[in-house]
């Protein structure tokens, strides 16, 4: 047998021999077939000094070869310019049905309009220093939820922790997995040579604060930082994305079918613009959806603008 396949392997090149040269014709080159760029939801746009000026997200278009169905993805950051949020509130007006995030139980999925100010806890202190000292509003208090048209599109706390559970995990194992991402996400970054430590690394905080631009400077630096999370993984690492995209995304994309058979032609899904790329795959896969074309709005004006200190933002605070 094995003499048999050794025989075979020969027998080209034996008739090559035997017959002569085949006459040589020029091969037109082969070129690779180039992948489509992923699409982007956020984006840092610079002035001709390469020098950022605004943060802006997209919203980006997605429909089947026929029919009138169309699906907008609405990539949004959660604390930005308060113009920012307007123009949102004034864009959603135009849909049948807005899905929007929220990870809330079944009787707090409507935020109250302007927001619940008087909200306690460590994440609520996180958002309202981080209005104070970006000089930038909260989402949850500039969108308004209580539109006839918008429609909750996301797990309850109880519903992530069943998830969470569903797959064998604890809180032992998720530290694990988040642990592993970063080690990963290490090793690779030594590997590429970037020995360089991340932009905002050694910056104080203290003297920011104390600076006219401070404010600015870390709009600037966080928007670098956001830029990098716009990626097809969500760029938050296997675990993280599993749990705060994956599963919410899967979520999200059942209300969808439930709306498409309800008759709704132009739908909106309002999300945060780190879970657009998976939701652009899920389109395309479940739904047969096309990306249609982009559009883009400013988040944070990243120019040096007015002036301000630690008065301003004591005054701001004591407000």
């Amino acid at each position: 047998m094995t003499q048999l396949i050794r025989g075979l392997a020969l027998a080209p090149a034996l008739l090559f021999l035997t017959w002569g040269a085949p006459a040589r014709t020029e091969q037109p080159a082969v070129k690779p077939i180039a992948k489509p760029a992923p699409t982007k939801f956020l984006r840092i746009k610079r002035d001709d000094k390469k020098e950022p000026v605004a943060l802006e997200t997209a919203t980006v278009r997605y429909a089947p070869e026929k029919g009138e169905l169309v699906v907008d993805l609405i990539g949004v950051v959660h604390i930005g310019d308060r113009a920012y949020y307007q123009a949102l509130n004034k864009q959603m007006e135009q849909y049948d049905v807005v899905l929007y995030e929220l990870v809330a139980p079944a009787d707090k999925k409507v935020p109250p309009k302007g927001g619940n100010r008087d909200r306690e806890g460590m994440m609520a202190m996180v958002q309202q220093a981080a209005k104070l000292v970006l000089d930038l509003d909260l989402q949850l208090e500039q969108i308004d939820y209580t539109r006839k048209n918008f429609v909750h599109a996301d797990l309850s706390p109880q519903e992530m922790a069943e998830a969470i559970k569903k797959r064998g995990d604890d809180g032992f194992t998720l530290f694990l997995g988040v642990v592993g991402d970063m080690m990963r996400q290490q090793n690779l970054r030594d590997m590429k040579g970037a020995k360089d430590p991340p932009k905002g690394a050694d910056i104080d905080i203290a003297s920011l604060l104390l600076d006219p631009d401070g404010p600015v400077k870390l709009k600037r630096m966080m928007a670098e930082q956001f830029e990098t999370l716009d990626d097809p993984d969500g760029g938050l690492g296997k675990t993280v994305n599993q749990i705060l995209i994956a599963d919410r995304n899967k979520a999200a994309m059942k209300v969808l079918g439930q709306e498409i058979a309800k008759g709704k032609k132009k739908i909106a899904i309002f999300y945060g613009a780190a879970h657009m790329p998976d939701f652009e795959k899920r389109l395309g896969e479940d739904f047969g959806l096309k990306k249609q074309n982009d559009q883009w709005l400013q988040a944070w004006d990243l120019s040096a603008g007015r002036k301000r200190g630690i008065e301003d933002l004591l005054k701001k605070f004591l407000e």
